[in-house]
């Protein structure tokens, strides 16, 4: 028999996932991509629990300081810290590269700043994801 992925589930919740070649219980249901902590809907699907406020607002500023330091690693950056640092900098490309890093730096979370600052007035829900709100944020070209 093939082995298959079951999803434990208790109280709507998963509680385990597990392999095996068929549900040994009731409360087993047959599901790929579960993890758990997911919740069980009433169709049968399954889906990823509710994240808090604070947990979202996390993510994007996780998700945000990790756009900014994956942009300074194109040029061979530690970070956007570590590009910052240039700023002063007597090597007149690596100045103009921490100049601008300080300053997408600021536009950037001015903007992430601006966005949380309307979920928090109530004026727009607060994003799924980073994803949804790169697209918001400065872009990122590195000055020629």
């Amino acid at each position: 028999m093939a082995i298959s992925t079951y999803a434990v589930v208790e109280n709507g919740v998963v509680t385990n996932v597990v392999l095996s070649d068929s549900a040994l219980a009731p409360n087993w249901y047959l599901a790929d991509n579960v993890d758990i902590g997911w919740v069980l809907n009433s169709d049968g699907s399954f889906s990823p629990p509710e994240k808090t406020p604070e947990e979202s607002q996390a993510e994007l500023v996780a998700g945000t300081q990790n756009r900014l330091d994956s942009f300074a690693r194109t040029r061979s950056y530690d970070d956007i810290i570590s590009a910052c640092t240039y700023e002063n900098s007597t090597v007149p490309q690596f100045a103009a590269e921490g100049q601008y890093c300080v300053q997408a730096r600021d536009e950037t979370w001015i903007a992430l700043y601006e966005i949380l600052d309307e979920v928090a007035a109530g004026t727009r829900p607060m994003p799924a994801s980073f994803e949804e709100i790169e697209p918001e944020l400065p872009p990122l070209v590195w000055p020629e």
